[in-house]
């Protein structure tokens, strides 16, 4: 079972994220999945840049530069 897993990981995630895709377009509609979606992604870069420990005032920083 790991072998297969080992080997097929692409297909397996790809057709996991295909089936919560199209849950999610039937269950909120096309809109409000994007929004979510849209939400996860935001989430996952904050939390990728919490994990390289580069702290959320660096990242305000370089979103709104000192005006000096």
């Amino acid at each position: 079972m790991r072998q297969l897993l080992a080997e097929h990981w692409g297909k397996l995630l790809g057709g996991l994220l295909g089936l919560a895709v199209g849950l999610s377009i039937i269950t909120f509609g096309f809109w409000r999945s994007l929004l979510l979606f849209l939400c996860i992604a935001l989430g996952i870069s904050l939390g990728k840049l919490y994990d390289r420990h580069d702290g959320l005032q660096k990242l305000l920083q370089r979103v709104w530069p000192d005006s000096d």
